[in-house]
C-alpha cells in the first residue's frame, strides 16, 4: 500500500511538471529549454516537500512509539518498586511477626509455672497445718445430752444443774485435767443416771441401751447434729451450683475456619468482588465496591460475614487487608487506564489500623500509590468507628493527610456525632435502605431518617442507600430525593478476573473521580 501510495504521488508530480511546461510553452509564449527548466526545478520542489513531510511523519511516529515505551517503562519501574517495598516490609516484619507468635507461649509457659509454684506453696501450707493439728492435744469430750422428742418439749433446768448446757461448752477452754474439779464429783453420769434425770424433768423419750465398752460422755456423730445444718449446707450446694450458670461463657475459637482462612491465604484462594454503586434514576455505574471471599479447597465459596469474626480473633485478619488493599490498587489501575471516574470502596478492619505488623508496610504502601488517593475510599463499620481510640485515630490521621478518605457502614445509630466523622475524612455513610424508608426501625432519636441525607449533605458527606433488592424500594427512595444507592437490584458482587488481578493495566491518562 504505501509503495503503491508513493508511485501515484510521483506520478501526479510529473503530470504537473508537464502541465506547467505546456502552459509556460503555449500560454505565456516562453522557449522550450526554459519551460522544461521550470517545470523540472517545480518537480524537484515537489518531490523535496513530499520528502519533509514524510520524515516529520516518521520522526512524530517513532517519538509516540517512545512516549508508550516510558510509560510501560515507569509502570513497570512502580511495580518493582512496590515489590521492593513489600519485599522490605516483610523481612521487617517477619521477625516481629515472630516474636509475636513465641511471646504468647512464653507467657502460657509464665503462667503455668507461676500456677504450679502456687499450688506448691499450698501443698506446703496445707502439710504445715496438718502437722500442727497433730501436735496438739486433742479437745475434751462434751457429756451426751438427753434426746428429746418433738412433741414434749424439754422443761427448763435450773442454773445449778451440774450439767447444763453453758458448763458443755465452757468446758472445752479448759484443760482436761480441771474437769473433776469442774464438775464438783468428777464422775460423769451413766445411762442409769439419764434416765432418772429424764423422770426427774418428766421426759417421756425411749433411750436406746448403751454398749458396755462405749462410754455415756461421747461426742455426738455427725448424723445427730441439728437439721438446720443440713438445710445450711443445702442452701449454699444449691448457691454453688447456681453460680456456674451465671458466669458468661467466652467464644470457643473455631479452628476449623482457622485451618480454611489459612489454607486459602496460603493457597492463594482469595477472591476479589465489585458491586457497583449506581446513580438514581439513571443507573449508571460511579463506584465500586470491593469484597473479599475465601474459596474452599472443595470449591466453596465463604462469604466475609462467615469468616471475619475467626479471622479477627485470630489475627488473619490483616494478611486479608493487606491482600485486599493490593488488589484493590491493581483494580483501580486498570478502571483509571480506560478513562473511567471510578471510585473504588475498599473495606478494612480498624484492628488492622493499630496492628504494629501491619500497618508500617500499609502506610508506606499507600505513600508509594498516593496519587490514587482521589479514587481509593477507606470504609469501616460503625460499630468499629465507635470503638476506635486514639492510637486508631492517629492512624487515620496519617492516611487523611495523604489525601485518602474514608466511609462509614452498617449505620443503625442515627445519633452518631456526624459532624466529627466529617472532619477526620469521612465523605461517604451507607444506611440499610429499609432503615431510611422506614420499614425497619433504627434509633435516630430526634433525627428523622428522611432528614438524614440532608444532615450529612450539610456536613459534606454523601449518603448511599445499600441492600436495594426490589423496585419498590427505589421508588420510595426516589421520593427522598437519594442520588446513590446499592444492592442485588443493580448487580450482585461480581468476581474480578484472574488476568486483572495479575497482569499490567493498559497506559493511558487517567481522569480525576468525580467527588
Amino acid at each position: 500500500m504505501g509503495r503503491t501510495g508513493t508511485i501515484f504521488v510521483a506520478i501526479c508530480m510529473a503530470v504537473i511538471a508537464l502541465s506547467s511546461a505546456i502552459v509556460l510553452i503555449f500560454q505565456f509564449g516562453r522557449p522550450f529549454g526554459e519551460a522544461v527548466s521550470l517545470s523540472l526545478a517545480l518537480m524537484c520542489t515537489m518531490i523535496l516537500i513530499h520528502l519533509l513531510i514524510g520524515r516529520a511523519r516518521d520522526r512524530s511516529a517513532v517519538g509516540e512509539a517512545v512516549d508508550r515505551l516510558e510509560e510501560r517503562m515507569a509502570d513497570l519501574d512502580e511495580d518493582v518498586g512496590n515489590l521492593e517495598g513489600r519485599l522490605t516490609g516483610m523481612e521487617h516484619s517477619m521477625p516481629r511477626r515472630t516474636r509475636a507468635e513465641i511471646d504468647p507461649l512464653f507467657a502460657e509457659v509464665e503462667v503455668l509455672g507461676t500456677l504450679v509454684k502456687q499450688m506448691a506453696e499450698a501443698m506446703s501450707d496445707l502439710e504445715t497445718k496438718v502437722e500442727d493439728q497433730q501436735a496438739l492435744a486433742p479437745p475434751p469430750q462434751r457429756q451426751g445430752l438427753p434426746h428429746y422428742g418433738q412433741g414434749h418439749p424439754p422443761a427448763p433446768q435450773p442454773l445449778q444443774d451440774p450439767y447444763h448446757a453453758p458448763h458443755g461448752y465452757d468446758q472445752q477452754h479448759h484443760p482436761a485435767a480441771e474437769q473433776p474439779h469442774r464438775y464438783g464429783e468428777g464422775i460423769a453420769p451413766t445411762h442409769r443416771d439419764m434416765e432418772e434425770l429424764d423422770r426427774r424433768y418428766g421426759v417421756h423419750t425411749q433411750r436406746p441401751p448403751a454398749p458396755a465398752e462405749q462410754p455415756s460422755n461421747t461426742v455426738p456423730l455427725r448424723s445427730e447434729q441439728p437439721s438446720y445444718d443440713d438445710g445450711r449446707l443445702s442452701a449454699g450446694d444449691a448457691r454453688s451450683d447456681r453460680r456456674p450458670a451465671q458466669a458468661p461463657s467466652t467464644p470457643q475459637p473455631n479452628m476449623a475456619m482457622q485451618e480454611l482462612i489459612g489454607s486459602a491465604l496460603n493457597a492463594n484462594r482469595v477472591e476479589l468482588h465489585l458491586q457497583p454503586i449506581v446513580t438514581l434514576p439513571q443507573r449508571q455505574v460511579k463506584y465500586y465496591e470491593a469484597f473479599t471471599k475465601l474459596r474452599g479447597s472443595n470449591g466453596e465459596t465463604v462469604s466475609a460475614s462467615a469468616f471475619l469474626p475467626e479471622a479477627i480473633r485470630s489475627g488473619q485478619i490483616a494478611r486479608i487487608d493487606n491482600l485486599l488493599l493490593f488488589r484493590s490498587v491493581q483494580v483501580i489501575k486498570r478502571l483509571t487506564s480506560r478513562n473511567r471516574n471510578a471510585v473504588l470502596f475498599c473495606n478494612i478492619a480498624s484492628l488492622s489500623l493499630v496492628d504494629d505488623t501491619f500497618f508500617p508496610g500499609f502506610l508506606e504502601f499507600v505513600k508509594a500509590n498516593q496519587n490514587y488517593a482521589d479514587v481509593l475510599v477507606f470504609e469501616f463499620t460503625q460499630a468499629d468507628v465507635a470503638e476506635m481510640g486514639a492510637m486508631e485515630f492517629e492512624s487515620l490521621s496519617a492516611l487523611y493527610e495523604l489525601g485518602f478518605r474514608f466511609s462509614v457502614d452498617q449505620i443503625e445509630d442515627m445519633k452518631m456525632d456526624f459532624k466529627a466523622l466529617a472532619g477526620r475524612g469521612f465523605k461517604y455513610a451507607k444506611l440499610h435502605a429499609d432503615y431510611l424508608i422506614g420499614r425497619r426501625e433504627a434509633d435516630h432519636g430526634h433525627i428523622h431518617p428522611s432528614d438524614f441525607g440532608d444532615l450529612l449533605h450539610r456536613y459534606g458527606m454523601e449518603l448511599i442507600p445499600d441492600h436495594v433488592e426490589t423496585e419498590s424500594q427505589v421508588l420510595e427512595l426516589l421520593d427522598y430525593d437519594v442520588k446513590l444507592a446499592q444492592g442485588n437490584l443493580f448487580s450482585p458482587p461480581r468476581p474480578v478476573r484472574a488476568e486483572v488481578l495479575q497482569g499490567t493495566p493498559a497506559p493511558g491518562a487517567r481522569k480525576s473521580a468525580a467527588c
